[in-house]
């Protein structure tokens, strides 16, 4: 899943750098809850809903 992300990032014109998915990520789960975005190795991130 990271590579699609990197691959959209790329489409989009932008120069991104090997750890930009994982900073975006961080900032995320700063912002919504460290609980909500779940990381599966060799899988991706998966959004939870705690509702």
């Amino acid at each position: 899943m990271k590579t699609k992300i990197e691959d959209a990032l790329y489409n989009l014109g932008s120069e991104i750098e090997s750890n930009t998915v994982e900073v975006y990520i961080s900032r995320l789960r700063k912002k919504i809850g460290g609980g909500r975005i779940l990381t599966g190795r060799g899988f991706g991130y998966r959004l939870v809903d705690t509702w």
